[in-house]
């Protein structure tokens, strides 16, 4: 599992998501949720594509 850096949209507070490798032997793709609720005002976020 890595740790990718967000910003929320609404309050700007940076949020920390776990992703995991797509593949076994994967160490620059990882599959990120393509939702995800801020931690400090609890809007709804969207993951970046790239």
């Amino acid at each position: 599992m890595e740790e990718f850096e967000f910003e929320c949209w609404q309050c700007r507070e940076t949020n920390y998501i776990r992703g995991r490798p797509k593949g076994f032997w994967s160490t620059t793709h990882y599959e990120l949720p393509g939702e995800w609720t801020c931690w400090s005002c609890g809007a709804l976020n969207t993951t970046p594509d790239e």
